[in-house]
């Protein structure tokens, strides 16, 4: 039995979505109202829940609200539930099925073998909406206000920027580019590890079945995302430039953790002609290495007094 909400469409129900989205515009507080999901039933294969949900993330392409789901016998569960941003869907009518074709990917290619794509457990045709997995923590941008005190240091920035670009080359290896690698699609784990996982797949069915996009709307996009293409794996490149960028910023905050390596290394991502950047986000991977290494081996400087980066 596939997933499926059944919605309740009473008077009563009307009236208190009407009151809560008044609540709403002083409080800030966007619960997800499609379909009543506030009040309706939902149900994954044999089980059925009363749900509720309410707002976590969004970026230009995908929205992402929490589920908190009751069973008859009042235990909870959560999950995620995802659809596609209404703007950009009037914007780009034809990337409509977007996300039932993200879904069949999922599978076709097996992504529940990398540990750091975000599993999807179904697809419900009447809501175009996708179902996942929840892991708790913060997306990358949250993460960066929450945590002003967290500087990115030089090894937990390493590692999480090796499991960024081993997971867009897992996409890249089976022929799709993501294109829009965003803070809000990366989760930073609640864990002392501080690991990090792909939120959702952005473009990556869109460029599969090479449904055209045209120009995408954004002053903070690569240039040929701008001016409507070409695209392929290296307007990712210049996407994670943009996420290194960030780091850099915020580690700026400590002098201590100022690094020109991983300067370079945003700057070629992001250089203006896609020619002029990384061939693969493997390139990327072997600099940050060297980076990790440079360390390793001049680590007699920190016994100069000099902290680790």
């Amino acid at each position: 039995m596939k997933s499926k909400i059944v919605h309740d469409t009473s008077i009563f129900v009307a009236m208190s979505d009407a009151l809560a989205s008044f609540f709403e515009i002083f409080t800030g507080d966007k619960s997800f109202d499609m379909g009543k999901l506030k009040h309706a039933d939902i149900y994954i294969g044999n089980e059925h829940y009363k749900a509720r949900g309410k707002m976590l993330n969004s970026s230009r392409v995908n929205e992402c609200f929490r589920l908190s789901l009751e069973d008859d016998s009042e235990n909870e569960k959560h999950l995620v539930l995802r659809r596609l941003v209404p703007a950009f869907v009037s914007r780009h009518p034809n990337c409509k099925g977007l996300l039932k074709r993200d879904y069949e990917l999922f599978h076709e290619f097996e992504m529940e073998k990398c540990p750091h794509i975000i599993k999807l457990i179904d697809y419900i045709e009447e809501e175009d909406a996708l179902i996942s997995e929840l892991v708790p923590g913060l997306s990358l941008d949250l993460f960066v206000k929450q945590n002003p005190e967290y500087y990115f240091k030089r090894r937990t920035t390493i590692k999480m920027l090796k499991q960024l670009i081993t997971t867009i080359g897992f996409l890249h290896d089976r022929g799709m580019s993501h294109l829009d690698i965003s803070p809000a699609c990366i989760l930073v784990k609640s864990s002392p590890e501080h690991d990090i996982m792909l939120l959702n797949n952005g473009l990556a069915a869109a460029i599969h079945d090479e449904i055209p996009l045209g120009p995408l709307q954004g002053a903070d996009l690569p240039p040929e995302m701008q001016q409507g293409g070409p695209y392929d794996k290296r307007t990712d490149i210049w996407e994670i430039g943009k996420i290194i960028k960030m780091i850099i910023q915020v580690r700026k905050q400590d002098p201590t953790r100022a690094s020109n390596h991983l300067k370079l290394i945003a700057i070629k991502c992001m250089k203006k002609n896609p020619a002029d950047r990384y061939h693969d986000v493997y390139e990327i991977l072997h600099d940050i290495e060297v980076w990790e290494h440079l360390y390793d081996n001049f680590g007699a400087a920190g016994k100069h007094g000099q902290k680790d980066e």
